[in-house]
C-alpha cells in the first residue's frame, strides 16, 4: 500500500520530530551543563521551526485527506514488532550479558536505522531509504568509536544527537519536496 505523498511526510515528520527531541534529551545528559543547556534549547528551537512551517504547509494543502489508516497495516506493525523484539534483544545483551551500557545509544541508533530501510519498502517512501542509512552509520558509527575507547559521551553525541540531526535535516527534506 503506497502511502500518499503529503500523509507519509506529515507522518513521519511528526514521528521524527518527537523520536528527535526525546534522542537528544537523553543523550546530552553526559554534556557539561552549559552546552548541554545549549544544544536542547536549539533543538527546541529547531522543533517549533519545523513544525510550525510543517503545519503552514499543512494547511495551504488542498485539502485531499489521506483515506484508511494511512499506512498503519499489518506490514507497518511487523516492522515495528521487529524494532521492538531487536531494540529489547540487544539492551538486554548490551546491558547484562556484555555489562557496556555506553554503547546502548548506538545500539538503538542502529535498529532505528534499519527499521527506515523497511518502512521505505512498506511505504514506497525513498526518502526514507537515505534517511536509514545515515542512522544506521551513525550508530555503526558510535560503536566504533565506543570500540575504540570513546566514553558515553562522545558515543551519545555521535549516534544519538547527530542522528537527531539527521532526522531533522530529513524532516526539512520531507518539507521541501512537494
Amino acid at each position: 500500500m503506497a502511502v500518499d505523498p503529503r500523509t507519509g511526510r506529515f507522518i513521519g515528520s511528526t514521528i521524527a520530530l518527537v523520536f528527535g527531541v526525546v534522542f537528544v534529551l537523553a543523550n546530552t545528559g553526559e554534556l557539561a551543563p552549559g552546552p548541554r543547556l545549549a544544544l536542547r534549547v536549539v533543538v527546541v528551537a529547531v522543533v517549533l521551526v519545523v513544525g510550525t512551517v510543517r503545519q503552514l504547509r499543512r494547511a495551504g494543502a488542498d485539502g485531499a485527506a489521506a483515506t484508511g489508516r494511512g499506512g498503519f497495516d499489518r506490514r507497518y506493525a511487523a516492522v515495528v514488532a521487529a524494532e521492538v523484539v531487536a531494540l529489547a534483544a540487544g539492551l538486554a545483551v548490551i546491558d547484562a550479558v556484555l555489562q557496556v551500557p555506553r554503547f546502548a545509544v548506538a545500539w538503538v541508533a542502529f535498529v532505528v536505522g534499519v527499521h527506515f530501510f523497511a518502512l521505505a519498502r512498506v511505504w514506497h517512501l525513498r526518502l526514507f531509504t537515505g534517511l536509514g542509512a545515515v542512522v544506521t552509520a551513525l550508530g555503526v558509527a558510535g560503536a566504533v568509536a565506543g570500540f575504540a575507547g570513546a566514553g558515553p559521551a562522545v558515543i551519545g553525541v555521535i549516534s544519538g544527537v547527530l542522528s537527531d540531526a539527521a532526522l531533522f535535516v530529513w524532516v526539512g527534506l520531507a518539507l521541501r519536496s512537494d
